[in-house]
């Protein structure tokens, strides 16, 4: 039940509410323009609630130091996915993500239900009918990514999720298998392509168009380890003439913040100050996805920090701010923050034009095309140093280690996830990341900061659990991971 609970058009207060007023809400809708205004509403849409990402890789670090002189900078349910508990999930009042990709899959199932009974224009019906197949599709991705194993043909009978193509909240919520669960995303995308929007809407860029699809089957292929067609998608995707690559010298300083005792100021450029009425027309944009973190700290590792040429890479210069901490009262020890847009609560993580630039270059250092590889990496690399060094590969093996550099500096955070899953089952082994944390005893209740403890993040737990709330309601049909 609680995998439909949606806000807007019908607002569910309760299963009783539900019962008494869906019938009702239903009957209210009568034009594809109501349909239209549900997939225009795109604070439902654009934000991913992965705390995850934020969280659980590699790229973020709260040491132990950190952590003992400034322990209210920190929530105990955040630092469950730091320490990747199990326990500490399921345990959970709710799982945020979880619940925000359901409800964009049924307000997804609201539109298809209703699309041909509506009255209005042919045209916008197929266009959003196309939208809704395409959110769908995106949010069966993001989730499938998190609670089901990596994508592995010996991994295509394990479960997947439970799928949901119709409103009715009587309807199973077994899980299905990987396959079944990646066929019903490719089913959607079918689906999807049938839109006769070609290129990005600049002034709607959360509205689907073959060049969006087109740079998220790049991704896609890119995961599931097809590499031809993923080339083939990002060359489609990259003949686009609406996206475009943002030139990281044009970035102009944004507003600075004075602190005192001890006095620093910090310095953010104008991208930091940016508000959904702008960031949502990133220009970079195929699709409109971000990474929200309502913490508004995204705390980057040494490592991170380490892989930047510091005195050139904008990326660094621009969105690693030293002393970062101080935002959030953190005097000691000074620590970085990286901050995109809105003040470090939004990431982008919808397909863009340098994560396509991206994807093609992986696929094509993984066929040992080293020079062309570098070719896809260099062109972003114009756009985001100040003094432009251009990459070179020896060979496959230095040219596949080059461009995952270049993706983690240019994705921080919100593909590292990602990343390390696919990793982990793909045939090169010299790309495996561990991750570990020397940290403190964490339980579900709090930490014990005279415990040490060293946590590692090992394979069973590169599959989100399943909170135990939804378990619950779901009366024995969803069944948790393995653990």
């Amino acid at each position: 039940m609680k995998l439909y609970i949606i806000t807007g058009i019908i607002l569910l207060a309760g299963c009783k509410k539900y019962l008494e007023e869906e019938p009702k809400k239903q009957a209210s809708i009568q034009t594809v323009t109501q349909l239209e205004a549900l997939v225009d509403n795109a604070p439902i849409f654009y934000e991913e609630a992965d705390i995850t990402s934020v969280y659980s890789t590699d790229d973020n670090e709260i040491t132990k130091d950190l952590y003992k002189k400034n322990p209210g900078a920190f929530t105990i349910d955040n630092m469950q996915y730091y320490v990747f508990s199990v326990d500490g999930l399921v345990g959970a009042a709710a799982d945020a993500l979880w619940n925000a990709e359901f409800k964009k899959i049924f307000t997804a199932n609201l539109i298809l239900a209703n699309i041909e009974n509506v009255t209005g224009d042919q045209a916008v019906r197929a266009r959003v009918k196309a939208d809704a197949y395409f959110i769908r599709a995106y949010s069966y991705w993001v989730l499938v990514n998190h609670y089901c194993a990596p994508y592995l043909e010996a991994n295509m009978n394990s479960m997947g999720l439970p799928i949901k193509n119709t409103i009715d909240y009587t309807g199973s919520l077994k899980r299905a298998t990987l396959k079944e669960t990646y066929d019903f995303i490719l089913a959607d995308i079918a689906e999807a392509k049938k839109t006769a929007y070609d290129d990005v809407d600049p002034r709607r860029a959360w509205r689907v168009s073959q060049k969006a699809i087109s740079a998220f089957m790049s991704r896609y292929y890119l995961f599931t380890g097809d590499y031809d067609k993923s080339i083939e998608e990002a060359n489609k995707a990259l003949a686009t003439t609406t996206a475009k690559l943002v030139d990281y010298k044009t970035l102009i300083p944004g507003r600075s913040i004075t602190y005192a005792n001890p006095a620093v100021t910090l310095n953010y450029n104008e991208l930091n100050d940016w508000v959904a009425a702008k960031f949502l027309y990133w220009s970079e944009f195929y699709y409109t996805r971000y990474i929200y973190n309502g913490s508004q700290w995204f705390i980057p590792s040494a490592a991170l920090l380490a892989s930047y040429d510091q005195a050139n890479d904008l990326r660094y210069k621009n969105l690693m701010i030293p002393n970062g901490g101080r935002r959030f009262s953190v005097v000691e020890p000074a620590t970085y923050r990286y901050t995109m847009f809105s003040d470090g609560r939004n990431a982008p993580s919808g397909p863009t034009v340098a994560e396509v630039l991206l994807n093609k270059a992986e696929a094509l250092a993984r066929k040992n095309e080293a020079g062309a590889a570098m070719d896809a990496v260099n062109i972003l690399r114009l756009k985001r140093m100040s003094t432009y060094i251009a990459l070179a590969a020896t060979d496959k093996n230095d040219a596949i280690k080059k461009v995952l550099e270049e993706r983690r500096r240019e994705m921080p955070f919100v593909m590292r996830w990602y990343d390390i899953r696919r990793f982990s089952v793909n045939d090169h082994p010299a790309d495996d990341i561990a991750v570990t944390r020397d940290f403190f005893n964490v339980s579900i209740t709090g930490i014990d900061v005279n415990t040490p403890k060293t946590y590692t993040l090992d394979s069973k737990r590169y599959l989100l659990p399943l909170n135990g709330v939804e378990i619950d309601a779901s009366k024995g049909q969803l069944t948790q991971n393995p653990y």
